[in-house]
């Protein structure tokens, strides 16, 4: 555990025992504020201490519910044995927030998910020729590109219009498929376009089977649905590792 963490924890602790001084106090809020893992630490830290005291409610609670209506009434000096349960109690908070922190912050520095996402979006897996450039292409293949490029341009409901008409019976379907159903994520059909990617997966061709789970894996990370997408993808636990589609066959 890094030295920062324990030295986090120490001060949260503080916090709590009413412990800081004005100019601590200060720094304390304007870091609440401005540092969720901090923030995060201090809730912990919270939730655990209440935990620990709560575990302490067993066949002796008469008693100590006395014990500690007497500690803190006025006046009332803290007894060598308040002291002893109170360093039990900051001691078994301190390593339940440690242990959850370092969980915390070990998932978020080692695997960014959203930035393995994002850079997973970028490869733009299926669309590797699609930025050739011929003059003499035939009609099919000239919609497609025009469908790419204005879907490039982040132009999605162009794009979505340029292939509405676009049937099984043309050549380059599956990749008018594919276009219409990532324009329709992006605009927010999210269920439309799995479900043409679904029809793209069980087109007898299979020519973009495996793009089509790809992007199904993906879109599934975009909405938070780790279990579909893990269906789907291998995801990494390490932050130098990619996302990659799992080993699938047609």
């Amino acid at each position: 555990m890094e030295e920062r963490d324990t030295n986090d924890i120490l001060l949260i602790a503080r916090y709590f025992d009413l412990d800081l001084s004005e100019k601590e106090m200060i720094e304390f809020d304007k870091r609440m504020t401005q540092e969720p893992s901090f923030k995060h630490k201090a809730k912990k830290y919270y939730n655990s201490k209440n935990l620990v005291n709560q575990s302490f409610k067993n066949k002796e609670q008469e008693q100590r519910t006395i014990k500690w209506k007497e500690l803190i009434s006025d006046k009332q000096i803290p007894s060598k044995s308040y002291q002893t349960f109170k360093w039990i109690g900051g001691i078994a908070a301190i390593l339940v927030v440690l242990i959850s922190s370092w969980y915390y912050v070990h998932q978020t520095t080692h695997v960014n998910l959203e930035e393995l996402t994002d850079y997973a979006w970028k490869k733009k897996v299926g669309f590797d020729n699609y930025l050739v450039r011929n003059n003499n292409i035939e009609p099919s293949k000239k919609i497609i590109l025009e469908a790419y490029k204005s879907f490039e341009k982040k132009e999605y409901n162009l794009t979505i219009n340029v292939l509405k008409k676009y049937n099984t019976s043309q050549l380059y379907y599956e990749d008018a498929l594919l276009i219409r159903a990532l324009s329709n994520h992006k605009t927010g059909h999210t269920t439309i376009a799995l479900q043409t990617l679904d029809s793209l997966v069980n087109l007898p061709s299979k020519r973009l089977y495996k793009e089509a789970l790809w992007y199904k894996g993906l879109i599934y990370l975009d909405i938070k649905d780790l279990e579909s997408a893990k269906k789907y993808l291998d995801i990494p636990d390490d932050k130098n590792s990619e996302i990659r589609l799992k080993e699938v066959s047609n």
